[in-house]
């Protein structure tokens, strides 16, 4: 396997991908559709001209090709597999390259050859539950590049997706009755999206070594004062999504700028300024189930007074999410050691926040912040998700002491 990098182009395309094929196997379409679509968009996503989807029938203790492209093999033909087999691959739940991978080649015996009729090189098991559902095998890439460790992550969460598709339908043609398992296929879909973007927020905290969760910090802030403000629903939970990715363009900005512990030059100002936009130009191309993602991305750094950043925009013109958020990454900011300077407490940055209302932030966000606090620190949240993550101590007389210098909002 060959050394991985992250490439926003690349990133923009599997984030897609990714998307789009979640969107593919919870789709109402007929099964096959819905199987070829699926094996389509792997083999595109890795740019590879032969492949195919084999599902594994314990009773023959077979597998054969439900779908296959590119491939001249008699796809009816059952492959035998033998348990110890099966055994591996669910013990597995990985893609393996076939060719250099010794286990493979002892436990599959004949089959090696008739999986070599299809070109396969490269072996994803569908496994769901610790059941072997079948595999994906796809052949090299058109470019002649070996396939890297991010190909397999990737293709690794692509075939979960399917996984759950195939053992979705195998329960429906089956278990019908079972409502429960239906729903328990629906939340490990939902799990594995969510997972895939809590690994971008990962990748984008890894570049700053002081700043490890600023991502997952900013996104559970942003929520509860959301809710604090009356947003509920899906619109809270965009914000939620907004929050782990709002930084995402920060990818594309060199780690030494990041990091960097003296004054940044001019042009150090321009790159790392201009990561909402390159954020946004990344997640607008990525079909999401909420709304305004993107564009929390891009205005997270404007300003009530219009000297923000990119656009300048101003007071009501900046999306509310976009002002929450504007808030709260201030805030961890504030409250965190960076390299150029050592964290402020929780009473200098309320008072940071408090002295620069109408100017950097909203006065309609700033007392629901300081009220979600309050309310956590007086135990009428049954679930605190602000005040766990905060360094302080506090005490609900201090908090409330700073609430009173708060305007109405």
């Amino acid at each position: 396997m060959t050394h991985d990098s992250f490439e926003p182009d690349r990133l923009i395309f599997n984030l897609n991908a990714l998307a789009e094929l979640g969107e593919e196997v919870t789709s109402q379409k007929d099964f096959q559709r819905v199987v070829k679509s699926s094996l389509y968009m792997v083999m595109g996503t890795f740019y590879s001209s032969r492949g195919a989807i084999f599902r594994y029938d314990c009773e023959k203790r077979s597998v054969h090709a439900i779908v296959s492209k590119g491939v001249a093999s008699d796809s009816d033909s059952f492959i035998p597999i033998n348990a110890e087999a099966v055994e591996w691959m669910v013990g597995l739940n990985e893609p393996v390259d076939i060719k250099s991978n010794g286990p493979f080649q002892t436990l599959f015996g004949p089959a090696v050859g008739a999986l070599g009729e299809f070109g396969a090189r490269i072996i994803a098991p569908l496994v769901v539950k610790d059941e072997l559902l079948g595999f994906i095998s796809l052949n090299e890439k058109f470019s002649g590049e070996e396939f890297t460790h991010y190909d397999m992550r990737l293709l690794s969460a692509m075939s979960r997706h399917i996984a759950v598709s195939l053992h979705s339908h195998s329960l429906l043609k089956k278990l019908v009755h079972k409502y429960s398992e239906n729903k328990d296929l629906y939340e490990s879909l939902q799990s594995i999206y969510y997972n895939t973007i809590h690994a971008f927020a990962a990748a984008i905290d890894a570049k700053d070594a002081y700043t490890n969760g600023h991502s997952n910090r900013v996104s559970s802030y942003c929520v509860a004062v959301a809710r604090e403000m009356g947003i509920t629903g899906e619109a809270a939970e965009g914000i939620r999504i907004g929050g782990l990715l709002h930084d995402i363009g920060k990818l594309a900005v060199d780690k030494t700028i990041i990091n960097k512990a003296t004054s940044l030059t001019t042009n150090e100002y321009i790159e790392i300024n201009s990561h909402p936009v390159v954020g946004y130009e990344i997640l607008s191309k990525i079909k999401f189930p909420w709304k305004g993602v993107a564009r929390m991305a891009r205005n997270h750094h404007e300003r009530p007074d219009g000297t923000g950043y990119p656009d300048r925009l101003k007071n009501d013109s900046i999306p509310i999410e976009a002002r929450i958020m504007s808030l709260v990454d201030a805030f961890d900011a504030m409250t965190t050691d960076r390299p150029y300077r050592r964290r402020l407490s929780f009473a200098e940055a309320v008072g940071e926040i408090r002295d620069n209302i109408g100017a950097q932030f909203d006065s309609g966000v700033a007392r629901p912040f300081l009220s979600v606090i309050r309310k956590e620190v007086a135990g009428e949240v049954y679930h605190p998700t602000v005040t766990p993550l905060l360094r302080d101590s506090l005490s609900l007389s201090d908090v409330t002491r700073l609430m009173d210098g708060f305007p109405a909002g």
